[in-house]
């Protein structure tokens, strides 16, 4: 999520509104100028996956957008989700790809302001800009991680017996999956996530990762879901060895430090996730949001 400096150019007439299925065009070409490093094809695919996803009351499908003349100048895409667990539901609500035309960059934070406005127990942003870290905290965000971890599971010398299953292989399992775990698990199968259910001697828990290009070229995968943190260090090794079984070594984790017991590298102060609201986010659970459904 990212927005630039302000500029002083003052249009006559600007509206905000939640975007619509057909304003998609315009939306699509506004999201290419802003985000150039990512194909096209990336931000359609983004925009198939919000017009499937179901709505929740108050939430809008895409986002909301800047309009003036009739023209698309700004967007903010917005992913909605409710999220179970402990016996309870809460809404989540995502902030993605912040962009608005260098011309109108004065009126930006109005984008925000229609984010807020519609009811959520937490809001995310999960990937600013770094030119942006003083607008998102000001706005009243906080960090809840620090940092990414860059760690090689595969190299994690504690070990155990480990049986793995992707997602369409839950009927094999032995221990009962939770109602909740199975639908986590297969909603992300289905937008394009490596999804698996790891049962030890003793328990079962699932795991979430999306493949990444670490420095665009290295291949690896970003953590998504894991039910704790600890279940990432005491079965990092045979997780790895899957993943590795794959070509993807490498896996990006946000952190606030390394994850004991598998090797890797802690970056203080690169790419911090921040959020809004009632509950802080458990690190280790970025489900339902652009880095799962959108793949960045």
């Amino acid at each position: 999520m990212g927005a630039t400096q302000t500029c002083e150019a003052r249009p006559r007439q600007i509206i905000c509104r939640q975007i619509a299925a057909d304003d998609l065009a315009s939306i699509l070409d506004l999201l290419c100028e802003g985000f150039t490093r990512l194909p096209r094809r990336h931000w359609v695919a983004a925009l198939e996956v919000l017009s499937t996803r179901s709505t929740l009351k108050g939430m809008p499908r895409y986002g909301y957008m800047l309009e003036s003349d009739g023209r698309a100048v700004g967007v903010l895409l917005v992913i909605a989700s409710e999220i179970n667990g402990d016996g309870k539901a809460t809404t989540r609500s995502n902030g993605s790809a912040w962009y608005v035309k260098p011309e109108f960059r004065t009126y930006a934070s109005i984008l925000l302001t229609h984010w807020f406005r519609a009811p959520a127990d937490t809001y995310l942003n999960i990937f600013p800009a770094e030119h942006t870290f003083g607008i998102t905290e000001a706005r009243g965000f906080a960090r809840f991680t620090n940092g990414t971890s860059l760690v090689f599971p595969a190299m994690a010398v504690r070990s155990t017996r480990v049986r793995i299953l992707p997602a369409d292989r839950l009927t094999e399992a032995r221990y009962p999956v939770p109602d909740e775990d199975h639908s986590l698990l297969l909603d992300h199968l289905h937008t394009g996530c490596i999804a698996i259910w790891c049962e030890t001697e003793n328990y079962g828990c699932p795991f979430i990762f999306r493949r990444r290009r670490i420095k665009s070229y290295l291949p690896g995968v970003q953590l998504i879901y894991c039910r704790d943190m600890d279940d990432l260090s005491r079965l990092a090794g045979p997780v790895g060895r899957y993943l590795l079984r794959l070509g993807l070594p490498m896996m990006l984790v946000g952190t606030n430090g390394l994850i004991p017991g598998v090797p890797g590298v802690y970056f203080r102060g690169k790419y911090p996730m921040y959020f809004r609201g009632k509950i802080k986010p458990r690190i280790g659970d970025l489900a339902y949001t652009e880095a799962a459904l959108f793949g960045f």
